[in-house]
């Protein structure tokens, strides 16, 4: 399992016993597990499709909405950084 022979796994399972005690590990073990369980379900979902207006401001630049970064044109809510392309969006 996991590269390891029985006696590893038994060790770090006892270190884990006698750090969080045995109340705990039932709580710490369904936290993991909601952890996993998020995780794979925002993996599995697609991402959102951001709508592009095909409408052009004067000048040929296309017009950006309130929320997105002019630069890449996706959504990213009030934040100084595009997280998606690192344009600054507040000056």
């Amino acid at each position: 399992m996991f590269g390891y022979s029985w006696g590893p796994i038994l060790i770090i399972l006892l270190i884990v016993l006698i750090l969080f005690g045995p109340r705990r590990l039932p709580e710490l073990g369904e936290s993991i597990g909601k952890a996993i369980k998020g995780f794979k379900k925002a993996h599995e979902e697609p991402p959102q499709q951001v709508q592009q207006e095909s409408a052009t401001a004067p000048g040929g630049a296309a017009a950006a909405k309130p929320g997105t970064c002019p630069q890449c044109q996706k959504e990213v809510g009030e934040v100084a950084f595009c997280p998606h392309c690192g344009h600054k969006i507040k000056a």
